[in-house]
């Protein structure tokens, strides 16, 4: 069916001007892995090679294979044609409201984007690339999923659900194209990232109003124009439903009949489709298709369905402990090793596997909202020693890592301590992070590259600049070329001691 956005109520807060932050010392500046996703106002086809056709397209937008041209490195770009869109909505690029909302989260289960531009017929998002597909190609492909794929995916729909939620986003068009497999070949390596923000809201008040979102997978409650964040687990319900059989549970022949089936909300499960199901699995369907939302259970809710335990995963001890053995020997370090370290995580893709390490942090985020908290990581250390101990370790831990003064830990920050040294510290990875930063391609990172990759309209003085610059300016020529980047950031943690893998 459709896809219906009427009435604009998309995201108000990131577009709001903020009030400047005025730094005067480079020990206070706060960064996250959203200040790198910028506009880049060089022209698109100067620093990408688009593939020969497109992965999907759509009414008025494709989704495209791209290579950096300096890297090599190959990415998604989503390409959205001005024809197809109205003039007000050229005039305050509303295409890239999307973007607004992407660079605020930081998720193993939100789709990463790098950054965006803009020429005279079309607006370009590079998004980082999932070879497995999206699900709904999957299902096309092989059929309906094994209860225990299923369940897998819908553990990660759903704990990306609860960041979204606890961060006051709404999606409002989750659907099997827009939740994407990371990996296609391996049950034990895929996870599953959400895309497409493009009707997504941030929750200002306690309802949403208008009317948004692909009929078939819309809940009742949005049809009337006045929902909640609830709306996104009907439609994992939808999702849920359609994976184990491959047919809608409001299937109609058009829009009209299925909005009135929908707020009916009476579905059934056909012995002919469901006949193989667990009494468990049809229990999470029907909880989340429950026609009353303040009855239905939220993401965090639904998250300890009995069901979803088929999905558990064996946690791999080598990696939870040598994780926690690089959090308690980390020690403070330079800000612009940990500038460049974040940088590099958020914007270069082509790293080994981070799989390992998402399940460690999943096991420490116990709330699901994204984060590590200091009291999570209160509860994880002292299973080894004394609260009072654990209590301080964590608190060194979380102020050597939080690199936006939040008081969590998000993905990135995380990233930072788990990784190991030489899966991060590639050759290979540190070229194309020079690449990335050294947006003039002159071989070389200048103060006012830096200003500009730091600012987000911050006020950051010349002094405080060229402070920065001068823990990696070796030579003092007021600018870091490649070997300066890579001297800086091959000792980025100053561990007690080298770990292998």
């Amino acid at each position: 069916m459709g896809t219906i956005c009427s009435g604009r109520i998309m995201i108000q807060e990131p577009l709001s001007p903020r009030h400047p932050q005025v730094f005067n010392d480079k020990k206070d500046l706060q960064f996250k892995a959203g200040n790198f996703v910028q506009e880049n106002t060089e022209s698109f086809y100067d620093i990408y090679t688009l593939d020969k056709s497109p992965i999907g397209t759509g009414a008025f937008a494709e989704v495209w294979l791209c290579t950096h041209k300096r890297s090599g490195e190959i990415r998604a770009v989503k390409v959205l044609h001005k024809s197809g869109i109205s003039e007000e909505d050229i005039r305050i690029r509303s295409v890239f409201m999307e973007v607004e909302i992407l660079k605020t989260l930081d998720h193993p289960n939100i789709l990463k984007v790098y950054e965006y531009f803009e020429d005279d017929q079309d607006y370009y998002i590079i998004m980082e690339f999932c070879e497995g597909g999206d699900v709904f190609d999957k299902l096309e492909q092989n059929g309906p999923f094994t209860e225990k794929y299923a369940a897998k995916v819908m553990v990660y729909l759903l704990t990306g659900l609860n960041y979204l939620h606890t961060r006051r986003v709404v999606h409002r068009d989750i659907k099997p194209e827009n939740l994407l497999i990371t990996n296609g070949t391996s049950y034990e390596e895929f996870n599953i990232k959400i895309i497409d923000f493009n009707v997504a809201t941030r929750k200002e008040t306690n309802k949403i109003r208008g009317v948004s979102g692909t009929t078939d997978y819309m809940a009742p409650e949005v049809f009337r124009g006045i929902y909640d964040e609830k709306c996104d687990l009907w439609s994992a319900g939808i999702v849920l439903y359609l994976m184990m059989t491959t047919c809608l549970p409001f299937a109609c022949p058009n829009d009209e009949e299925a909005e009135k089936n929908i707020c009916q909300a009476k579905f059934s499960f056909p012995n002919e489709l469901f006949g193989n199901v667990s009494k468990n699995c049809k229990d999470l369907i029907t909880k989340l298709l429950t026609k009353n939302p303040s009855s239905r259970p939220s993401a965090m809710e639904a998250l300890s369905h009995p069901w979803l335990k088929l999905a558990e995963e064996r946690l791999e001890k080598a990696t939870y402990d040598r994780t926690f053995i690089r959090m308690k020997t980390i020690k403070s370090t330079s800000k612009l090793k940990d500038l460049f370290t974040t940088f590099m995580i958020s914007q270069v893709s082509n790293m080994s596997s981070t799989r390992k390490l998402e399940k460690v942090f999943y096991q420490i985020d116990k709330n699901k909202d994204g984060t590590i908290s200091t009291e999570e990581l209160i509860d994880e250390l002292k299973k080894e020693m004394p609260y009072e101990e654990a209590k301080k370790q964590a608190e060194d831990i979380m102020n050597s890592l939080d690199s936006d003064g939040s008081g969590k830990m998000d993905y990135t920050e995380y990233l930072r301590v788990a990784m190991e040294e030489e899966n991060l510290l590639t050759k290979e990875n540190l070229k194309k992070a020079f690449c990335y930063f050294d947006k003039d391609r002159s071989e070389s990172i200048e103060k006012d590259e830096l200003k500009k990759w730091l600012g987000s309209g911050d006020i950051i003085p010349e002094e405080v600049v060229t402070d920065l610059m001068n823990e990696a300016d070796i030579n003092g020529d007021g600018t870091i070329d490649l070997n300066e980047f890579e001297a800086l950031l091959i000792s980025k943690l100053n561990l007690d001691e080298p770990l292998t893998a």
